[in-house]
C-alpha cells in the first residue's frame, strides 16, 4: 500500500474460526515521521528544569520522554496501519484486533501481528431432494371430547370430599409418590416424595397410577406394582416393572359445568356443535403444524450437517449470552455470572457452558444455511405476509394494527420481523424441495404423549 511515498508489506495467514492474521511491517521513514509528530505534541507540555513549559529543547524533550514517546508511537501506529492494511486488503474485521510485537524503535522498521475475526462464512452442501419421515396424526371425534373436557375440568366446580370418602373416577386427587424399589429399604425415607395432582379415570394407560389408587382414602398409603409396556414412550421405564409408594393426601369432587350452548358461547362459540368443529380444525391445524416442523427439522440438519462453517467465536459467545438472558428468564433467576447461576440450580458449570455453547452453534449454522439459501434462490419477504404478521400481534394483544405499527417503529423491530419471515421462507422451500415421506397415522394420544401435552 502506497501512502504517499511509502509502503506497509503486509503477509497474510487464514486462522480457523473466521480469524485472519496479518504480519505488518510499517517502513523507518513512517515510524520517523510518527515520532516526530509525538515529540512535537511531548514539546508544548514537557516540564523541564530551568526551561518554561513548552521552552526546552527538542533534544532534551526526547531525552526526557523516550518511554512515553515509544509507547504513544506504538499505539498510534498499531491502530492507524492496522485500518491501511484491512483496507487495502479488504478485510471487514468484526471485533477488535489482538496485537503482538516485540520492539519499537525509532532506528529501524515497526513490524507487528494483528489478529483479527471476520464474517462467518459458509459452503452450503445439497439442500434439495433430501429425504424426510413425516408422522401422521389421525384425530377421531375422541380426541374433540377429550379436549373439551379438559376445559370443562379447569372450570369445574371443586369440592372436598367428606371424610372417609374414597377415590372414584370423575375425582381430583393429589397424590404424593416416590419410587422405591430401586433403594434399600434402609434409605427409603430419605428418597423425597413428588406431589402430583390426577383426575382419576381420564387416563387411556394401562401403567397410569389412577388405575391403582381406586378405593383409597385421604391420608391412605399404599405401596403399588407398574408394569410398563415395551414401547413405553419414556424409555427408562419401558419394559419394566416399578414399585411405588402413593400417599392420598387431598380427594375432591369434580362438578363439571353441562356442555351446552351457554358454554360454547362462554368459550367464544355460537353453539356446541361449532365448538366440536374449532375445536378439532384446532387439533389438526396444530398436529399437522408440529409434525410439518419436525420434518423440516429432520431436513434442515441434514444441510447443515454436509455444509462446512467457520464461524467468529465472538458470535458464539454473543449467541450464548442471549441463550443465558432466555434462560434466566425461563425460571426467575437473574444473574450476570453463568457459574454462580449454574452453581445456585445445582448445574455443573463447565457442561452448563458446554451445553450453551452447543446450542449457540447450532443455532448460528441453522441461520446461516437458510439466510445462504434465501440468497441463493432469492427468496423475499411478502409485503402482504409481514401485513398479516402484523395484524395477528395485533389480535393477540388486543390492540389495533396502527398502534403495533408505531411500537415496530419505536423499538426499530422491523427487521426483526423481517428477518423471521425470510427464515420461515426458506425452511419452506427446503420443505416443497424435499422427499417427504408420511408415516402410518398415530392416535392423538401417542401424539401428545411424545410432547409431553398430557
Amino acid at each position: 500500500m502506497r501512502k504517499g511515498n511509502l509502503m506497509l508489506n503486509i503477509t497474510e495467514k487464514k486462522l480457523d474460526n473466521a480469524r485472519m492474521e496479518l504480519q505488518i511491517s510499517v517502513p523507518i521513514e513512517k515510524v520517523e515521521l510518527e515520532y516526530k509528530a509525538v515529540f512535537d505534541k511531548f514539546k508544548n507540555y514537557a516540564k523541564i528544569d530551568g526551561f518554561r513549559k513548552g521552552k526546552a529543547p527538542l533534544h532534551m524533550v526526547e531525552a526526557r520522554y523516550q518511554k512515553e514517546a515509544d509507547q504513544e508511537v506504538a499505539e498510534n501506529l498499531l491502530k492507524s496501519m492496522f485500518l491501511e492494511a484491512v483496507q487495502e486488503k479488504q478485510y471487514n474485521p468484526i471485533a477488535y484486533p489482538q496485537y503482538e510485537f516485540e520492539r519499537i524503535s525509532r532506528r529501524e522498521p515497526f513490524s507487528f501481528k494483528a489478529t483479527f475475526e471476520v464474517p462467518p462464512t459458509i459452503e452450503l452442501g445439497k439442500y434439495k431432494g433430501l429425504s424426510a419421515d413425516e408422522q401422521v396424526c389421525e384425530i377421531v371425534n375422541g380426541d374433540v371430547e377429550a379436549e373439551i373436557t379438559a376445559m370443562r375440568e379447569r372450570l369445574a366446580k371443586i369440592d372436598k370430599k367428606e371424610e372417609g370418602a374414597a377415590v372414584q373416577n370423575g375425582d381430583l386427587v393429589k397424590i404424593q409418590v416416590k419410587r422405591v424399589d430401586d433403594v434399600a429399604a434402609s434409605e427409603r425415607d430419605s428418597v423425597d416424595f413428588k406431589e402430583y395432582q390426577i383426575v382419576v379415570g381420564r387416563s387411556k394407560d394401562d401403567s397410569a397410577l389412577d388405575k391403582h389408587i381406586a378405593g383409597m382414602k385421604a391420608g391412605e398409603e399404599k405401596e403399588v406394582e407398574v408394569k410398563y409396556p415395551k414401547d413405553y414412550y419414556l424409555t427408562d421405564l419401558a419394559g419394566q416393572k416399578v414399585k411405588y409408594l402413593v400417599v392420598v393426601t387431598e380427594l375432591n369432587t369434580m362438578e363439571l359445568p353441562p356442555l351446552d350452548d351457554e358454554f360454547a358461547k362462554k368459550m367464544g362459540y355460537d353453539t356446541v356443535e361449532q365448538y366440536r368443529t374449532k375445536t378439532r380444525e384446532y387439533l389438526e391445524k396444530y398436529t399437522a403444524e408440529k409434525t410439518k416442523g419436525d420434518a423440516k427439522a429432520q431436513i434442515l440438519k441434514q444441510i447443515v450437517e454436509d455444509s462446512t462453517f467457520d464461524l467468529p467465536e465472538s458470535m458464539i459467545q454473543n449467541e450464548m449470552g442471549r441463550l443465558f438472558k432466555r434462560t434466566c428468564e425461563s425460571v426467575g433467576y437473574y444473574s450476570e455470572n453463568l457459574d454462580e447461576f449454574a452453581s445456585l440450580m445445582g448445574i455443573e458449570p463447565e457442561g452448563f457452558r458446554n451445553r450453551l455453547h452447543d446450542e449457540a452453534t447450532r443455532t448460528i449454522k441453522t441461520t446461516l444455511a437458510l439466510l445462504e439459501i434465501a440468497k441463493k434462490e432469492d427468496i423475499k419477504v411478502d409485503e402482504n405476509r409481514y401485513k398479516e404478521v402484523v395484524e395477528n400481534i395485533a389480535k393477540r394483544n388486543n390492540k389495533t394494527v396502527e398502534e403495533i405499527e408505531k411500537i415496530i417503529i419505536e423499538n426499530e423491530s422491523r427487521e426483526n420481523i423481517e428477518m423471521e419471515l425470510l427464515l420461515d421462507g426458506a425452511m419452506e422451500f427446503i420443505y416443497d424441495n424435499a422427499k417427504v415421506k408420511k408415516l402410518k397415522p398415530i392416535t392423538f394420544e401417542e401424539f401428545a404423549r411424545t410432547r409431553g401435552r398430557r
